[in-house]
């Protein structure tokens, strides 16, 4: 199978998946606020319900992207300190070639 179908395929997987839970959050809506609830389509009666209020479970691939992106995050103050001395280390690396370059110029000039 090609990784142009795959790919396709997963966004297809994906976008049912979606519409099923949205399909269970209208119809979670409407019973609670007194409404008849709604026959699911097909798709969403496919998909286990999770009870009213209760927190939504993650999945496995879910938990493994969490604990991946929470491995990588940094803290924004660490992040804020790294461009600061970035930024300082930039000025005053160009301050230094100004200052090479005055001087070269002096020099240069002086002995004619």
């Amino acid at each position: 199978m090609s990784d142009r179908l795959q790919e396709l395929l997963r966004q297809k997987a994906l976008l049912d998946e979606h519409a099923a839970w949205l399909e269970r959050e209208i119809a979670a809506e409407r019973t609670r606020s007194g409404g008849a609830p709604v026959a699911a389509s097909p798709a969403a009666a496919a998909t286990p319900v999770a009870p009213a209020g209760a927190a939504p479970t993650l999945g496995p691939a879910e938990s493994e992207a969490d604990a991946l992106l929470d491995q990588y995050r940094e803290n924004p103050q660490s992040i804020h300190q790294a461009v600061k001395r970035g930024c300082l280390l930039y000025f005053f690396a160009a301050l230094v070639v100004v200052g090479l370059g005055v001087i070269v110029i002096y020099l240069v000039y002086r002995a004619k």
